[in-house]
């Protein structure tokens, strides 16, 4: 007995020996299985990591791209007149000087609508041989909205290197549309996309959703890259773990991927489970040896026992502790949260699903069926129902339950929306989970107005009218039902926001707005496109021209009629008035924006009489339109060849002495011969190149005096040039003036700057601040065409001038109507009590300067005196006048 007494002792130490190495060898496979998990998780973060960062840099180095495109057209100044196009290597230095300023970008170039390069910021130009991929030119101009648009990458034709191109469509002042292209490295995109990648055997790529690789790093060592195994969209939906097929390699390994800013691209990082494991392989193996001298020494001393027993209650601590942390992690979902068993009883629900079902929580209780929750819940979600109703809501929601096939709504009593999720559970089971949705469906619905409507008025905007108009086009040419647009902008609104503030003129834009949607059907579309232009798009109308013109117009009428109703603007009436343009859709195939030029162009024809009327798009006007950009076109080759001369028509005194001229703007035209100004001044006057006219004038003027100084016959005549409103308002006129002045060394007393009365009037204070300016240097100063204005005799008093100048319309009718020759000696008598001169211009008979001098007229200009001639020709004057003289 007492030797099976150590046997059963030897054989229970043994077999609690057994046990704990038994123990401790599943202990030692669980720790490895959990470093190896944690290798993966890290190897994941790391991943995360390098992803968010390629995709932060390659977003930052495509937007650089997109703000440099996207800025082209603010800095070529499409819309101003800095930029000569006349001069392609001017744009090209403006577009080398913005190259340089992005590291990303080899070359911008500027190309037209056929692909012809306009400037670009190689050291060639204009004259740069771009060659895109097929297809890239008329992907960049299909979008109606300029978006940027990136090609696959190509072999350069310059460098020989692989490059990206990156496009935006732009559009010109004139309506011409123009592509902004990019050329950006692909090897800088690769240096990016590796910045900050220090994960052995990473694989990157740059790719499409659908499966298209634009880079790949690292490259095939044959130069060729290896096509992904899938579609980057298939393998995200598909998978997630770490028995994925890299993209490059195709080892199981963990994917993830993220989309940029741009295209349906993305960023996929990859990393094959082996190179993850890498590390972890090599702890594995210390591990497995510190496991052995564990089992080593507790064979030899059994104290593995205790501390077996130790990790143990280690486990069930952890156990608890997990459950507990399940608890919280249900207590703190956003969602409210119900499991139900296999019988659909009530397992476990959270605290939120109480918040938002609060009648529910003093019924709630383990293993409650589920159908006493809902015959509690359909008594507050319909109160006034029957006992009837209420039961078949319980066995429809039921039913719903059993069949669910996906996500459903419930509107709550109180106006909030929930979405139900039911998912089943293995054993038979049920999770529900309970959604408000509510907020998000509100800032849904506000980012849809945000996007299709005016934040002012409502009303749709250009992209909603856009495709409803390209819809009612169709439908029209499908019904044989023509339809009409009208292109409406207010008369005068700038001048209301100017004077009255911003504020009146968006209670005005109210108005207006809804003036126009009570006048038309509820079927018509009125949409405001931006500052004071609404559009209406009327259906429906007439299958014939004639008849659905007729239709149109009456609206258009009742429309105006409508706005020329008096408005009340904080207490005080204001009236306005419209503009309408016309042009009817639904004859032929047109598109929406094509539609709306034809209509802006019909209203301007509208302004152009004044407005407070309708017009109907002709092609005549789009002719007249061609006609005039021609002619602005032909003006800038004109200034720039050197087309442009001056004509000076001789100025005279009473005794008959030459003492000053005219300077008069002529067009030496190649092929027209001698253009006059009234040819070509309005269409100059329209754009900004009457600045840069007038800056010729009055710097040509300036030589001429230089000239002039060094020669006796005419070192004392004055020079009269005229100055038009847009360059007189100019912010640098005054200092180009002065400049001008001084480099050419012009005596500036004999230099007379002529204004309009309409220039002078209007922003007088502004107006005198730069004729003192420029008066302080001894510029003198003339008022041109006086008398056909409305001149204040206090505005004239403040004016620092020296002449004023009767117009020819008055000089003409002198001796004829007795009204202009009251007011000539009226203008005469004023002058004289201001010490002003006064000389009249468009004499052109022998009675004109006798009632003239008769009045006491002091100077006189005139076809009867002297025509407008050369200065060779006033050279020859002046000698044969001196030649007179002495003899």
């Amino acid at each position: 007995m007492k030797a099976v007494q150590p046997l059963r002792i030897r054989s229970a130490v043994w077999s609690v020996v057994v046990f704990f190495v038994c123990a401790l060898v599943v202990a030692a496979s669980a720790l490895i299985e959990t470093t190896r998990k944690a290798a993966l998780n890290e190897s994941e973060a790391q991943l995360a990591r390098y992803v968010s960062g390629a995709e932060a840099a390659l977003n930052r180095a495509f937007l650089s791209v997109d703000v440099l495109l996207a800025s082209s057209d603010v800095l070529l100044d499409f819309a101003g007149d800095a930029m000569d196009w006349g001069r392609p290597d001017t744009a090209s230095a403006v577009l080398q000087r913005t190259a340089r300023q992005n590291l990303a970008v080899r070359m911008v170039a500027l190309l037209d609508a056929q692909g012809h390069v306009l400037a670009s910021s190689s050291p060639r130009a204009a004259a740069l041989e771009l060659h895109l991929p097929e297809g890239f030119l008329e992907q960049a101009l299909a979008p109606a909205v300029s978006v940027l648009v990136i090609g696959k990458p190509v072999r350069s034709f310059v460098s020989s290197e692989n490059v990206v191109y990156m496009a935006r469509h732009l559009r010109a002042a004139s309506g011409a549309r123009l592509v902004a292209v990019a050329e950006v490295s692909v090897a800088m995109l690769t240096s990016v996309l590796t910045q900050g990648a220090e994960i052995p055997s990473l694989e990157v790529t740059l790719e499409t959703g659908g499966g298209s690789l634009l880079l790949a790093v690292p490259d095939a060592a044959d130069g060729t890259r290896r096509a992904p195994v899938a579609p980057l969209r298939e393998v995200l939906r598909e998978s997630g773990g770490w028995d994925t097929p890299t993209r490059l390699q195709a080892l199981p390994g963990r994917v993830l991927a993220r989309s940029i800013i741009y295209d349906d691209l993305w960023i996929s990082a990859s990393l094959p489970r082996q190179a993850a494991l890498a590390d972890w392989r090599i702890e594995a193996i210390a591990e497995a040896s510190v496991i052995a001298v564990f089992v080593l020494l507790l064979l030899l001393a059994g104290a593995l026992f205790t501390r077996y027993v130790q990790r143990m209650a280690d486990a069930r601590q952890a156990l608890a502790q997990s459950k507990i942390q399940l608890d919280q992690a249900l207590e703190s979902m956003i969602n409210g949260f119900v499991l139900l068993d296999s019988q659909h009883r009530v397992q476990h629900w959270n605290h939120r699903f109480d918040e938002i079902f609060p009648w529910i929580a003093g019924v709630m209780a383990p293993q409650l069926p589920f159908r006493k929750v809902l015959e509690t819940t359909v008594a507050h979600h319909l109160p006034q129902a029957s006992a009837t109703e209420r039961a078949n809501w319980v066995e429809r929601r039921l039913l719903e339950q059993k069949n669910s096939k996906g996500p459903h709504e419930q509107q709550l009593p109180n106006g909030r929306t929930l979405q139900i999720m039911e998912h089943r559970t293995p054993d038979g089971g049920m999770v529900i989970t309970y959604s408000d949705v509510t907020d998000m469906r509100r800032a849904r619905a506000e980012i849809e107005t945000l996007a299709f409507y005016d934040p002012l008025t409502g009303l749709p905007n250009r992209r909603l009218l856009l495709d409803r108009l390209g819809q009612a086009t169709e439908r029209a040419q499908r019904s044989g039902q023509l339809g009409a647009l009208l292109f409406l902008d207010l008369d005068h609104f700038k001048t209301l926001n100017d004077t009255r503030g911003h504020e009146i003129g968006d209670e005005l834009l109210l108005q207006v707005a809804q003036r126009l949607s009570a006048s038309v059907r509820s079927a018509d579309t009125v949409a405001r496109l931006g500052g004071d232009e609404f559009v209406i798009m009327l259906c429906d109308l007439s299958s014939g021209a004639v008849e659905a013109a007729a239709q149109a117009r009456r609206v258009a009428e009742k429309l105006l009629r409508a706005l020329d109703q008096p408005y009340i603007l904080q207490g005080h009436k204001h009236q306005s008035t419209g503009s309408v343009g016309a042009t009817l859709f639904g004859e032929a195939a047109c598109s929406a924006a094509e539609l709306l030029r034809q209509a802006d162009i019909a209203m301007y024809q509208v302004k152009a009489r004044r407005g407070n009327g309708l017009c109907f798009f002709d092609p005549q006007m789009q002719t007249a339109i061609s006609d005039r950009a021609q002619l602005e076109v032909d003006l800038k080759t004109a200034l720039r060849q050197g087309e442009l001369v001056l004509y000076y028509q001789p100025q005279f005194a009473q005794d008959g002495a030459m003492v000053g001229a005219e300077a008069l703007l002529r067009w030496q035209h190649p092929e027209r011969g001698l253009v006059p100004p009234g040819a070509f001044i309005a269409a100059a006057e329209e754009s900004d190149l009457i600045v840069h006219i007038g800056s010729w004038v009055l710097q040509t003027a300036c030589q001429q005096l230089v000239q002039w100084q060094s020669d006796p016959l005419c070192e004392a005549l004055q020079l009269s040039v005229n100055v038009s409103a847009r360059q007189f308002r100019h912010p640098r006129f005054v200092e180009q003036v002065l400049e001008t002045v001084a480099c050419l060394g012009t005596r500036a007393h004999l230099l007379t700057l002529e204004l309009t009365e309409s220039l002078v009037l209007d922003n007088v204070e502004e107006t005198v601040a730069r004729m003192h300016q420029l008066r302080a240097r001894g510029i003198r100063f003339s008022v041109d065409d006086f008398g056909t204005g409305y001149s204040s005799l206090a505005y004239l008093t403040r004016l620092p001038l020296h002449q004023l100048k009767i117009d020819q319309s008055f000089v003409r009718n002198l001796g004829v109507r007795p009204t202009d020759d009251v007011i000539v000696q009226t203008i005469i008598g004023m002058a004289s009590n201001l010490e002003l001169e006064v000389i009249a211009e468009g004499v052109e008979t022998s009675q004109q300067q006798a009632l003239l001098l008769q009045y006491g007229c002091c100077y006189f200009q005139g076809y009867l005196l002297a025509r407008p001639m050369p200065v060779e020709a006033l050279y020859a004057l002046l000698a044969g006048r001196a030649g007179s003289i002495q003899a």
